[in-house]
C-alpha cells in the first residue's frame, strides 16, 4: 500500500496588532458582536464591516487608528450613532488633502463631562439680542450697562448670541465656572438670495443671505447647543479636545459645498477654453462649410472661433415644449417632490394646465423654480452649475431621476 499523501498545512495570515481578532472569537453573545473591549487594541472585522456601512469604508488605517483611540477615550459608541467620524476636504500647498473629524451631538459632550467625575451641574443656555436694542441692556446698581440674557427666547427674530455656563472642580479640586458665548452670524447656516430678472427670466443673486437647514424654526436651540459645547470643551479639555458639535461644523460644510461647486465651474470654464483639432466642445459652433485662412487659403471644416458665452447649453435650437415639461420632471426629482406639487400654485394663479401651457409659459416657471432647485442640487455641483447658467438638467442628463436628493451626504 502507498502511504497517503501528507497536505500541506494551510498558510496562516501573521497576526499584528491591527489583524489581531482573537477577541471576537471569543464573544459569547449576538450584542457583543460590535462592542469595543476593554482590552481591545483595533476594530475587529465584524466592526470594520459596520464602519464601512457608515461611510468610512475608504478611510486609511491612520486615520482608523485615530478613531478608534477616540472611541474608546469617550465611550461613545460610532455603531449607536453616539459618535461620527465625518470626511473633509482642505487646500495644502494648493493640492486636495482629506481630513476626518470627530463629531457628536449634545448628549455626547454630556456623557464625557459626567463620565469625568468633576462636573457640578450646568447652567444655561441663554440667550441675549441685537447689540443696537436698548431692551437688551440692563443699568446695574453701579450704573454699568450689562447684558441681559434670558433663559427661554420667544421672539419671531434668532437671538444674537448665547451664552452657557459649566460649574465643575478642576484638576486640583477647586470649584469654579467656565462659561462660553456663541455669536449667532459665526455659527448659522445660510444661502445667498436669488430673484427673477425681468430682462432675462433668469435667476440673480440678491446680495443678501437666507437661513437654511433648521436655523430658521429652531435657530435659538441651534446656538444654545453650540454655546453649550463650547462651554463642556473648555472646561474638559483634554476629553473634548478636537470633538466638535454637528451644529458647530454646518459652516464649514456648506463653505465646502460652495468651493467643490466653484471648482467645477472652474473646470468646465477650462474645457470650453480649449481648443483641440477634432473635438467639438459643448458651446463650440463648428463650420462644415469651406472658410478661409489667414493667408487666403480655404481650408475644409476649418472650426470658427469659439462664441464668448457663459451659459453651458450647446448653441442649438431653444428648448421645445416637450422638453421643458421633462425639465419640470427633473426638478421635481431634485427638490424630492412632484410635479403636480412644485407646479401647483402657478396652476392656481394662471389657470393654465401643463398640457396647455406654451414654451414661454413654461420658461416662465421653470425661472420661479430656479432658486428652489439650486438650492436642492448641494449634492450634484456641476448640475448646480450648468442650472444657475440658463442650462437644462435634461441636457446633461436625460434621465431625470439621476438629480433625487437620495445620494446626499448624511450627517
Amino acid at each position: 500500500m502507498t502511504a497517503p499523501a501528507q497536505q500541506a498545512p494551510p498558510a496562516t495570515e501573521q497576526v499584528t496588532p491591527l489583524t489581531d481578532n482573537r477577541a471576537e472569537m471569543t464573544i459569547e453573545k449576538a450584542d457583543q458582536v460590535l462592542e469595543i473591549t476593554g482590552d481591545q487594541r483595533f476594530w475587529t472585522k465584524a466592526q470594520r464591516a459596520a464602519l464601512a456601512a457608515i461611510g468610512l469604508a475608504q478611510a486609511p488605517t491612520h486615520d482608523l487608528v485615530a478613531f478608534f483611540h477616540i472611541c474608546k477615550s469617550t465611550a461613545l459608541d460610532p455603531f449607536r450613532r453616539e459618535i461620527y467620524y465625518i470626511q473633509r476636504k482642505r487646500k495644502v500647498f494648493g493640492q486636495d488633502e482629506l481630513y476626518y473629524t470627530a463629531q457628536t451631538g449634545i448628549d455626547g459632550f454630556r456623557h464625557i463631562g459626567q463620565r469625568t467625575g468633576r462636573f457640578i451641574r450646568r447652567v444655561g443656555p441663554f440667550w441675549t439680542g441685537p447689540e443696537d436694542d436698548p431692551k437688551w441692556w440692563i443699568v446695574g446698581e453701579d450704573g454699568i450697562n450689562r447684558r441681559r440674557w434670558v433663559d427661554v427666547w420667544l421672539h419671531d427674530n434668532p437671538p444674537a448670541a448665547a451664552m452657557c455656563r459649566i460649574e465643575h472642580r478642576s484638576i486640583a479640586g477647586d470649584e469654579t465656572v467656565t462659561q462660553a458665548v456663541a455669536v449667532f452670524a459665526e455659527f448659522a447656516v445660510g444661502k445667498d438670495e436669488w430673484q427673477d430678472d425681468p430682462r432675462t427670466g433668469r435667476g440673480v443673486k440678491t446680495g443678501k443671505r437666507i437661513l437654511t437647514g433648521q436655523w430658521p424654526t429652531m435657530g435659538a436651540h441651534m446656538i444654545g447647543k453650540v454655546a453649550e459645547a463650547q462651554a463642556w470643551r473648555i472646561a474638559f479639555p483634554r476629553e473634548l479636545v478636537n470633538i466638535y458639535e454637528h451644529a458647530e461644523m454646518e459652516q464649514a460644510d456648506a463653505a465646502q459645498r460652495e468651493l467643490e461647486r466653484e471648482a467645477g465651474a472652474a473646470r468646465r470654464r477650462e474645457a470650453r477654453s480649449q481648443k483641440q483639432p477634432g473635438v467639438v466642445v459643448p458651446g463650440t459652433v463648428v463650420s462644415a462649410s469651406t472658410t478661409e485662412t489667414a493667408d487666403g487659403a480655404t481650408g475644409q471644416g476649418t472650426p470658427e472661433a469659439e462664441p464668448d458665452t457663459t451659459s453651458a447649453e450647446p448653441a442649438d435650437e431653444p428648448p421645445t415644449a416637450d422638453e421643458l415639461r421633462q425639465e419640470l420632471r427633473a426638478y421635481a426629482s431634485a427638490m424630492g417632490s412632484t410635479v403636480t406639487k412644485i407646479t401647483d400654485r402657478w396652476r392656481k394663479a394662471t389657470g393654465i394646465g401643463l398640457n396647455k401651457a406654451n414654451a414661454a409659459q413654461l420658461t416662465i416657471l421653470l425661472a420661479e423654480l430656479r432658486p428652489y432647485v439650486l438650492s436642492a442640487l448641494g449634492s450634484h455641483p456641476e448640475a448646480a452649475e450648468h442650472v444657475e447658467a440658463g442650462g437644462l438638467l435634461i441636457r446633461l442628463d436625460a434621465d431625470t431621476t439621476v438629480w433625487s436628493r437620495e445620494d446626499a451626504r448624511e450627517g
